[in-house]
């Protein structure tokens, strides 16, 4: 009972402190909420649908949006045989970071407008396609257990790589936001500064962080208790972690824990440069600095 108390004190604390540091009135100081409400949530992930065709009966389109700034699109013509057409690349952001920019496409719509849970493809120009079709224009995110671009077990002819123009046995590969370089999720963090001073390792535990794209939740430790919560990526360099719990357990000292717990609340934004993780909290300020586990 004792621990359950304690337990439920904490999210509450938590809680409050969010809503405090959502009051601050700064002109360069920007609340949880008003981030969340000008960025789409959780842009990275699968998403699938049918788009229109003008000479097919539909073009079904899977598109994977990769943390590192990176896509993977298949395209297959309903109706018109078996080709899958596969195009890879790089994306980019409009200023506002409410649209993805397929770079790497050229004369044809590369724009989609980000959406909870959704991408809706834009037209040439950058605007939404008005009309009785509007709506199929809209691609969904696909669950969480089955975020992979699935790999297409057909012909060797039954693939086109549109990059190389050369056909492929296989060519999308399953969605790993942590391939090529280190990056926020599935990566593990070890704490080396907390709010400017560095962090002494005690004990063989390491002091870590850890997010995990499959389910938005993240893990954490910090000398005694365990430490988990959800979390969001509002924009490619936007961060907030919510309802974040720990567990109680009687420790000689948790002062490195709470202040940790703490600092998770006030973070509004992260750097990566290299190895290395800084996150930020009001008007930019270092709250906490991490190097990658290896």
């Amino acid at each position: 009972m004792k621990k359950t108390i304690l337990l439920v004190a904490l999210v509450f604390i938590v809680s409050c402190q969010k809503q405090s540091n959502s009051n601050n009135n700064g002109k360069d100081s920007k609340s949880i909420s008003s981030l969340n409400a000008k960025y789409p949530l959780n842009y990275v992930g699968t998403y699938k649908g049918i788009l229109p065709c003008a000479d097919c009966d539909g073009l079904e389109t899977v598109i994977a949006i990769n943390e590192n700034s990176t896509y993977s699109v298949a395209t297959k013509y309903l109706g018109k045989g078996a080709k899958v057409y596969i195009q890879k690349g790089n994306f980019a952001w409009n200023k506002k970071k409410t649209i993805i920019i397929l770079t790497d496409v050229k004369n044809a719509p590369n724009q989609y407008l980000v959406g909870k849970n959704t991408l809706t493809q834009l037209d040439l120009s950058g605007q939404k396609i008005s009309g009785s079709l509007t709506d199929e224009y809209i691609l969904s995110k696909q669950p969480t257990d089955t975020s992979s671009i699935e790999t297409v077990e057909e012909n060797n002819e039954a693939t086109v790589d549109l990059n190389s123009r050369m056909a492929t046995t296989t060519v999308i590969q399953k969605v790993n936001p942590a391939v090529g370089k280190y990056t926020l999720a599935e990566t593990k963090w070890k704490l080396i500064s907390l709010n400017k001073t560095k962090v002494t390792q005690e004990g063989k535990k390491v002091y870590f962080l850890k997010l995990n794209s499959k389910d938005a939740r993240f893990s954490a430790y910090a000398g005694c208790n365990s430490i988990a919560g959800n979390y969001i990526m509002p924009s490619s360099d936007t961060l907030d972690f919510s309802e974040v719990i720990m567990t109680r357990m009687a420790c000689p000292d948790m002062t490195l824990e709470d202040k940790f717990g703490a600092m998770l609340v006030q973070v509004i934004k992260f750097k990566l440069e290299g190895e290395t993780l800084t996150l930020f909290g009001q008007g930019k300020k270092t709250i906490a600095k991490f190097v990658a586990i290896k």
